[in-house]
C-alpha cells in the first residue's frame, strides 16, 4: 500500500479500514451528519456561527465532499496531501490560524460518536483522531499565525 517514508508517516491499514467503515455508516446519512457537526461546532464555539451564511446548505456540501474525497484517498497519501495543503492555504487565507482546527476536531469526532453509538469504539476513535491530526499538520504548516491578530475560525468558504 505504502513504501518507505510514506508509511512511516501515514495511517496504517487496520486504522484505514476503521475510518472507511466508519464513515460508510455515516455516509449513509451524510445531510445529517453534516447538519449534526455544524450544530455541534457551533455549540462548542459559538462565535464561529457568524462566520458562516444563514443557509448552511453549500457548506455542507463542500464538507461532504471533502470527506468524500478524503476516505476515498486514504491510501493514496501522496496525491491526498497536496490537496490538504491547497485547502490550508485557502483556510490561511480566511486567517484560520492552528488553535481553530482543535474545535473543528472536537465536533468532528463527537458527531462521529454520536452518529455511530456504541460502534464506534475507542480504537475507531483514535483512529480517527489519528487521521484528523495528520490531516491538520498538513493543512495548518505555515499557519502559525499571531492568534490574537488573526480572525477567529472562517471555513464558510473553504
Amino acid at each position: 500500500m505504502h513504501s518507505g517514508n510514506e508509511a512511516r508517516d501515514w495511517l496504517d491499514a487496520a486504522d484505514v479500514v476503521r475510518i472507511r467503515d466508519g464513515f460508510a455508516r455515516v455516509a449513509a446519512n451524510a445531510d445529517g451528519f453534516t447538519a449534526d457537526f455544524y450544530a455541534r461546532l457551533f455549540e462548542l464555539a459559538p462565535t464561529t456561527r457568524a462566520l458562516f451564511p444563514d443557509d448552511l446548505t453549500t457548506q455542507r456540501e463542500k464538507l461532504k465532499h471533502m470527506l468524500v474525497m478524503l476516505i476515498g484517498s486514504l491510501d493514496r497519501p501522496l496525491q491526498l496531501k497536496p490537496a490538504l495543503a491547497a485547502l490550508g492555504d485557502r483556510h490561511r487565507s480566511y486567517g484560520v490560524v492552528k488553535a481553530d482546527f482543535v474545535v473543528v476536531g472536537r465536533a468532528l469526532l463527537d458527531t462521529l460518536a454520536a452518529h455511530l453509538g456504541d460502534s464506534f469504539t475507542p480504537a475507531d476513535r483514535a483512529a480517527w483522531a489519528d487521521l484528523y491530526g495528520r490531516i491538520t499538520a498538513v493543512m495548518t504548516s505555515g499557519t502559525q499565525r499571531n492568534p490574537a491578530t488573526a480572525p477567529a475560525l472562517c471555513t464558510a468558504s473553504g
